[in-house]
């Protein structure tokens, strides 16, 4: 073999051999600090909410995906077939004051869900978004859930987004007798799951003078999940919590961005001129069947990220909403139209009234 052939063949020995160390190197690394929840835990209650009123029978509810901070108006997502990693400083910045403009805007709801908040993260110029949004709502208390810890996510490639600690979180008016995480068992598989998100759900109770409780959920059911297998494992998980809930005479109000159109749902029915379309598959028919699925039917929640927001171009559909136990009463149901300025997702708002005698 000429010499020129034996030292290219050695220099992509080395090289390949110096990728394989990397690849090995990187894997045990996330191995060591992978993130393993336990199923349930007790988080803390912070902030400065009043004691609750057992007499209360109205509620107000918002939920929202704030996306990080990183997803506006302008953003497409390499995950959804765009291209961008993380925003510009200044951008993230701008969508993070509208997003805390908003939440202070709806400081009247009773309770407030978001999804999607850094707390630790790369992506959004590591910004303490809890520090900030509980800046707006100094009269809230809050739980907040970490969902995503990874020391380093290696996608793209070529741009990796590194540090992610991120989370959902419940401010409240009021002060939980109780709050609880429960972590979902369904998770990708190895070595995925590594970095990826481990998917839970906040749960509040509040005691009422009846000697019932309200039972209140923040969920955030998982993505890029094309089977729905994940989806349908996270929702027996909810099924079974909801229904034994229901069961002991509570009262029950989850939502979330459950990356599922709600029950009911109807692509038609959008009038704001947006391309609408559905999510496939869709959620079984034996999930909580005599529960009331709560959306706005006529205006899209969530819209996708394969390219910057262009009404009646980007795909747009329903994935945040509520779901309610049939004691509840339902007064009022709006998405609030920002035109997916500040996120991917549009705050949804619900006013509920809890009957009596059921």
């Amino acid at each position: 073999m000429p010499k020129l052939f034996r030292k290219i063949f050695w220099g992509l020995g080395i090289f390949a051999g110096g990728c394989i160390l990397i690849i090995v190197g990187l894997l045990v690394f996330l191995m060591l600090t992978e993130f393993t929840p336990a199923k349930n835990s007790v988080p803390e209650v912070k902030g400065n909410g009043k004691t609750f009123d057992p007499a209360l029978r109205k509620f107000s509810f918002l939920t929202w995906n704030i996306g990080y901070a990183g997803l506006g108006r302008e953003q497409d997502f390499f995950y959804d077939g765009g291209k961008m990693v993380l925003p510009r400083r200044e951008q993230c910045s701008l969508y993070f004051e509208g997003i805390k403009q908003m939440v202070k805007a709806n400081d009247t709801a009773s309770f407030l869900f978001l999804q999607e908040i850094d707390i630790k993260a790369r992506r959004s110029w590591y910004t303490d978004e809890p520090a900030g949004l509980t800046s707006v709502l100094p009269a809230f208390s809050s739980v907040t859930a970490i969902n995503y810890d990874c020391r380093f996510v290696p996608m793209p490639l070529q741009d990796p987004m590194g540090r992610v600690v991120s989370g959902l979180a419940i401010f409240s008016q009021f002060k939980p007798a109780s709050a609880g995480v429960d972590y979902y068992d369904a998770f990708f598989p190895w070595p995925t799951r590594l970095a990826f998100l481990k998917r839970c759900f906040v749960m509040l109770r509040f005691g009422l003078d009846n000697g019932r409780e309200l039972v209140i959920i923040n969920t955030h059911n998982s993505a890029f999940d094309s089977t729905g297998s994940l989806r349908k494992r996270e929702l027996f998980v909810l099924d079974s919590a909801m229904q034994s809930e229901y069961h002991q005479g509570n009262y029950v109000v989850a939502g979330g961005d459950w990356n599922s159109n709600p029950r009911g749902f109807n692509v038609s029915s959008i009038t704001t001129d947006d391309q609408v379309t559905s999510v496939d598959p869709p959620i079984e028919s034996n999930f909580l069947p005599d529960w009331q699925f709560v959306f706005d039917p006529v205006k899209p929640s969530n819209r996708y990220l394969n390219m910057p927001y262009k009404k009646g171009v980007t795909k747009t559909t329903i994935i945040d909403f509520f779901v309610v136990s049939p004691n509840i009463e339902v007064t009022h149901i709006s998405t609030i139209p920002m035109g997916f300025a500040f996120s991917d997702h549009e705050p949804v708002v619900m006013g509920v009234r809890l009957k009596e005698g059921l």
